[in-house]
């Protein structure tokens, strides 16, 4: 391993390594190690804590990460537009010694401790009988996104680092990145942007705004930024908000993850960055890897649109059936990876934090998956998005693949033994009636199974995932 990202280089100090946009404000390297230390000087204890961080795109809480980080206590990220029932749940679940906040809150049970007033955030603490937690323990997420479910992924330093790395090799960062903040920190994929980007000490610009208004674009264009990341919905609303007409002169990489993006905006986005000497890459990962599993190099993507790509570098892929390694091409099973960013387990509560490494770098992924003979793995679908409609086992993954390719429109699927429900974001009402009749064309299934809407929005989560649970509910 090299040097943790968190332990600045000093060859960067001179370096920007944050522009705080809101602000209009540089923290160099130097600055930012300097804040850390002072930061230390109140976190650091003999014994590991566990700390709740809420997250927001600021100095102030990217500080606090990398205090807590170099403190040595293990850090669980949430939003901090987390519901008050949530977060109280959470931390009766968790009984975190510390909170961390941006905001002035108040938590039963917790004091507010004194910081050095140039550091801008309320450290809040409870005396309570310490309960072990695992030396190697440094962060847990959330697997989807939300803040609302008590399991978590819980990762190791040798995860986050190992994962950095691989980022910062395939991606070719080096000092003169300048990304901005376009996903949440509490994610997995916008946690692993700041990572991979401190560890080669780059710039990276922090904005609250979306990037649907133009005053992101504006941000992007004044601080001269080269890259931009998002998942499948930030994509869909890239061209809904006519993208291809911005001029970006400083954009040099566009990356994608957090679900698979349809075909048909793939090759849309390709012809566009290609045409414009961009770099797209498009990637696959899970909160259970850390981030990255796997990415398609941007010059093999025109050949291999729709493919989720090669390992990244240190993984490995392999795709097993009836528990037996497939070597052969074509042949489908469920993917499993292999790496040192394969997290250590799940936690649901406190008590789970004292456990160690359970996977030991081996993580069965559940989405089924192919290789093809140039090694390029393809996505089939997920081992439970299966139902059974008169005795035949539907692939709910490939219908609503089957639904965007035709409607060129956002789709989402769910169902149960019985019955397929799709919804369809269209402002089109005639659309779900000429679906249905394709999709009879193509699965010969009567038209009483399958149930369309068209919906002015698919529900997502804060990360950008569709969020199934919100989707069942429109057809409640």
């Amino acid at each position: 391993m090299n040097r943790m990202f968190w332990d600045f280089s000093p060859t960067y100090f001179d370096n920007i390594a944050f522009i705080d946009s809101d602000q209009n404000k540089a923290i160099t390297y130097e600055e930012l190690n300097s804040d850390c230390q002072r930061l230390e000087h109140y976190l650091f204890q003999n014994e590991k804590k566990l700390a709740f961080l809420f997250c927001e795109n600021s100095y102030s809480c990217l500080l606090s990460y990398f205090g807590l980080l170099r403190s040595g206590h293990a850090i669980v990220m949430l939003d901090s537009k987390t519901d008050n029932e949530l977060k109280e749940n959470l931390i009766n679940l968790y009984l975190p010694d510390l909170i961390i906040t941006t905001k002035e809150e108040l938590f039963k049970g917790y004091q507010k401790q004194n910081v050095d007033n140039r550091i801008n955030i309320n450290v809040i603490e409870k005396e309570q009988p310490r309960l072990k937690i695992f030396n190697d323990l440094a962060i847990l997420l959330s697997t989807s996104g939300t803040t609302g479910s008590p399991k978590l992924v819980r990762l190791s330093y040798k995860n986050i680092q190992a994962n950095a790395e691989s980022i910062a090799q395939y991606l070719k960062i080096t000092e003169t990145e300048r990304p901005i903040s376009s996903l949440p920190l509490n994610y997995s994929y916008g946690l692993s942007v700041i990572n991979s980007h401190i560890l080669k000490g780059a710039c990276i610009v922090l904005t609250k705004q979306t990037f649907v208004l133009r005053s992101f674009w504006e941000t992007f264009n004044r601080y001269k930024c080269t890259s931009f990341a998002g998942v499948p919905y930030s994509y869909h609303l890239l061209k809904k908000i006519n993208f291809e007409k911005l001029e970006l002169p400083t954009l040099r990489t566009m990356t994608q993850a957090g679900g698979g993006l349809n075909e048909e905006m793939q090759k849309y986005f390709y012809n566009l960055t290609k045409s414009r000497g961009i770099k797209l890459f498009i990637m696959y990962g899970q909160t259970e890897a850390t981030a990255r599993i796997s990415f398609v190099p941007y010059e093999y993507l025109g050949d291999k649109i729709g493919s989720i790509g090669i390992a990244i570098p240190n993984g490995k892929l392999k795709i097993f059936s009836d528990d037996k390694d497939i070597t052969e091409t074509g042949n489908e099973g469920e993917l499993v990876y292999v790496g040192d960013n394969v997290m250590m387990g799940y936690a649901t509560s406190r008590e789970c934090l004292v456990k160690g490494d359970e996977l030991k770098g081996v993580l069965h992924t559940g989405d089924l998956a192919r290789k093809d003979k140039e090694g390029f793995f393809f996505l089939t679908g997920r081992m439970k998005r299966f139902v059974k409609v008169f005795g035949f086992r539907i692939n709910l993954d490939e219908i609503e693949k089957i639904v965007e390719n035709y409607t060129y429109c956002s789709a989402a699927c769910f169902g149960n033994d019985g019955s397929i429900n799709i919804i369809i974001q269209s402002d089109d009402n005639a659309l779900p009636e000429i679906v249905q009749k394709k999709l009879f064309e193509i699965l010969h299934l009567h038209h009483s199974v399958i149930h369309i809407k068209a919906v002015r929005s698919i529900p997502v989560t804060p990360s950008g995932k569709r969020d199934y649970s919100k989707i069942e509910e429109v057809f409640k």
